[in-house]
């Protein structure tokens, strides 16, 4: 039986960036499909049922996180994994943030290929939380910080 090739859904609106990351996934045998901003992805999320979105937290004016919450409204995207991808993560900047969301798991910036296509197949694999909480994820930094320092 031939290999599928996984389409994944890049939203950032760092022109650079993403060029990057298509070119970093394509060359580790994805289909990267790109989109600029909420609105757009949203549009490509329900054309093209990408296997996987991996969606930046800040997006110009847009939020990444509502931007996964309209992803997950539409019965055609909701079941797609979303993985947030951000430079940072500062609970005081988002207080409105911390509780779970519809994001599957958190890739920090910056980080490798070999990290994005390890986040990549967790969530094809089904082996990511079903929702990404920031509490968690922010208590597990802080340790990890703890035990290195």
């Amino acid at each position: 039986m031939p290999h599928k090739r996984k389409i994944v859904l890049l939203v950032d609106d760092d022109v650079e960036f993403l060029s990057e990351l298509r070119e970093s996934l394509a060359l580790s045998g994805y289909i990267p499909v790109t989109a600029a901003n909420g609105k757009e992805a949203l549009k490509l999320a329900r054309r093209i049922k990408p296997d996987v979105i991996l969606l930046d937290l800040k997006l110009g004016t847009e939020n990444g996180f509502a931007v996964a919450g309209r992803i997950r409204k539409y019965p055609g995207t909701a079941r797609i994994p979303v993985i947030m991808m951000s430079g940072y993560f500062d609970e005081r900047e988002h207080p409105g943030l911390l509780a779970p969301s519809s994001v599957n798991i958190y890739l920090r910036k910056p980080f490798s290929q070999k990290d994005v296509v390890r986040g990549i197949q967790t969530v094809l694999a089904g082996e990511a939380e079903k929702s990404f909480d920031p509490i968690r994820y922010l208590a597990a930094n802080s340790r990890k910080k703890t035990e290195k320092g």
